[in-house]
């Protein structure tokens, strides 16, 4: 099992304008154990499996369904693994296989769970041995 590591930066920003205020702004960078990194969009679900992924050799396809709508697909080779996301879940399919789960995860372990259970049941990637390290807050 691979090994990955996910360290966070805490960042207060000013918000931009005079009525905001200070802003808190944490980001989130996975690095693995080939000495590769990406920043992820947020630490949830779709963003750790599709950077997995992604690092796997997976690639994203934009399908445009209709006006303003596009559907977002994972392409290797001839499979093909589609993703319909709403505001809080999101359902990953591939041939007959199926996993619906929620975005968010209170418990990161709970996440990291799922997150190699949607890699090793849909992607066919073995899972990773993901931990989470903070860093302290800096001020710009």
């Amino acid at each position: 099992m691979e090994k990955a590591i996910i360290t966070s930066k805490e960042r207060i920003t000013e918000g931009g304008c005079n009525a905001c205020g200070f802003v808190k702004c944490i980001t989130y960078t996975i690095h693995f154990e080939d000495g590769r990194s990406a920043a992820l969009d947020a630490l949830d679900l779709p963003s750790l499996v599709r950077t997995i992924a992604i690092k796997n050799g997976w690639r994203e396809w934009v399908e445009i369904i209709g006006i303003g709508e596009e559907r977002v697909h994972l392409v290797k080779n001839s499979q093909v693994v589609s993703m319909d996301e709403t505001a809080h879940e999101i359902c990953y399919k591939k041939e007959w296989r199926r996993i619906e789960s929620p975005k968010q995860f209170e418990d990161t372990k709970r996440l990291f769970e799922q997150v190699n259970e949607i890699l090793e049941t849909i992607f066919d990637v073995e899972g990773y041995l993901i931990k989470l390290r903070k860093k302290k807050c800096l001020s710009n």
